[in-house]
């Protein structure tokens, strides 16, 4: 009797769990995506199940025995395992629907290999274009792990580009970070897009959103080289004019040693001053040639025997006359000594000056 009570147990707990788990439908369109070594696994909720709100658990197993919940009863329809696994491993993963306290059955992955199934997003590039060259500088993208040299060992670079408008592209396999592209005209623009390869698993990249640049004419002159011309002209100018203001400045100076400018002692200006101030001198620069007087000289002669009469007496008018003449010539001469006097004075002035 015991025995039958059990088993009708056993069986109508066996029912009842069967009834409650199917009562929880299973998560649907369970996926994995990995980008660059990430790990994320996303869903979409069940079927059939509106005006319902339902929570979900994801778990993961590694090279350890058991699952272990990383999101526990969350809302969301996805759970990001970066954190918890390692980038060469092997993992399972699964995730299950929870309803007021009852669960679904789980959905599970396994063999997930994150270095294999993980995408490569697009690298950053750069262009730049200098004498009718163009050069792509491309940097490698970041992981969600590491870096991504050190995940791969072989990586190079697919370059497409093209001209703007134009739909044939041209393709360049190179393993450099820094490529100059190959055959391009000047003066015409170009578009390029570039996308990472890892040859160890035979994989490309998203490509980078396109970028263009306009292709420079092979004769241009570099920048630094306009820099470095421009700022040599200013500098010789710079010395040039250092160089003119000391030339004149020692040959002025120079002039002054060689030709200098005396200065007069102030008692010998006062002196000339005067002396300019002299009214003889003033006079002897406003006057004109003096007139010189004269008187006339008669001669007598003188016999040796007085005569008498009207011919031969000398009468006293004669002797008058002749006193006259005489007294007449002392003055003439008194006058030419004061004359001779006054400018041989002058002459000793103008000496002093």
């Amino acid at each position: 009797m015991m025995s039958v009570f059990s088993c009708l147990s056993v069986l109508s707990l066996c029912y009842i769990v069967s009834v409650s788990t199917e009562s929880v439908p299973i998560p649907e369109n369970v996926s994995v995506k990995s980008l660059d070594m990430g790990l994320v696994l996303k869903w979409d909720p069940p079927r059939n199940a509106a005006n319902k709100v339902f929570n979900y658990t994801a778990e993961v197993r590694g090279w350890r025995d058991g699952y272990e919940p990383v999101c526990v009863r969350i809302s969301s329809l996805s759970c990001d395992f970066t954190d918890d696994i390692n980038a060469f491993g092997i993992y399972a993963l699964r995730v299950r629907t929870e309803l007021h306290g009852d669960a679904s059955d789980s959905v599970v992955i396994e063999d997930i290999k994150v270095d294999k199934i993980t995408e490569i997003s697009a690298p950053h590039v750069e262009l730049t274009s200098r004498k009718g060259q163009t050069e792509v500088d491309i940097t490698d993208p970041p992981m969600r792990k590491n870096n991504l040299r050190g995940f791969f060992r072989h990586i190079s670079y697919l370059i497409r580009f093209w001209k703007k408008g134009e739909a044939k592209k041209k393709e360049l396999i190179r393993d450099q970070s820094r490529v100059m592209l190959p055959d391009l005209e000047p003066l015409v623009n170009y578009c390029v897009e570039v996308a990472v390869l890892c040859q160890d698993y035979n994989k490309t990249g998203q490509f980078s959103n396109t970028t263009c640049v306009t292709n420079s004419p092979s004769g241009e002159v570099e920048p630094w080289i306009i820099a470095v011309v421009t700022l040599g002209s200013f500098l010789v100018v710079v010395v040039a004019i250092v160089l003119i203001f000391l030339a004149v400045w020692f040959s002025y100076e120079g002039c002054k040693i060689i030709f200098p400018d005396p200065k007069l002692p102030e008692n010998l200006k006062q002196f000339l001053s005067q002396q300019s101030q002299s009214p003889i001198l003033s006079a002897m620069q406003e006057s004109t040639q003096p007139n010189e007087h004269f008187h006339e000289l008669r001669i007598f002669h003188k016999d040796n025997e007085p005569t008498e009469g009207p011919s031969g007496i000398q009468t006293d008018k004669d002797k008058c006359h002749k006193g006259a003449d005489i007294k007449q010539t002392s003055e003439e001469k008194s006058e030419m000594d004061n004359t001779t006097s006054e400018e041989e004075h002058l002459l000793a002035e103008l000496r002093l000056l």
